[in-house]
């Protein structure tokens, strides 16, 4: 387990819109590599493991995780939904699970506002990923 006191810039707050697409980014998990979302939703970014509970598969398609309504983050395999701020499964084969939140906040930094990621846990940021 790892516990970061230096935060991942993940991008450019504004490149996060409410409900739309996801930011992603190259993480570990354990010793697996996957990928990781940052979303936007009611003004706050949020930031979860790409990993749906129920088959271990990635949320997104192309960058797309939330539903056509924009009040759901949707696996895009087989329709499990989660709400975006808490990324507790709502509905679909994964109930009553939950998405692996990541630590996320926004700051200014360079004088530019972005959004940051604090790794924790098993999810850490790969090594030479860009």
């Amino acid at each position: 387990m790892i516990e970061s006191t230096q935060p991942i810039t993940v991008c450019a707050a504004s490149d996060l819109v409410d409900s739309g697409l996801a930011h992603k980014l190259a993480v570990t998990y354990g010793n697996d590599p996957t990928t990781a979302f940052f979303v936007r939703y009611n003004g706050q970014a949020y930031g979860y493991l790409n990993r749906c509970p129920h088959m271990g598969s990635e949320l997104d398609w192309e960058n797309s995780v939330f539903t056509r309504a924009g009040d759901l983050l949707m696996c895009a395999r087989h329709g499990a939904t989660f709400k975006p701020d808490t990324g507790e499964c709502t509905g679909g084969p994964c109930k009553p699970s939950k998405l692996v939140a990541l630590k996320v906040s926004e700051a200014q930094q360079d004088g530019q506002h972005v959004v940051l990621w604090w790794p924790e846990g098993k999810v850490a940021p790969q090594v030479g990923a860009d």
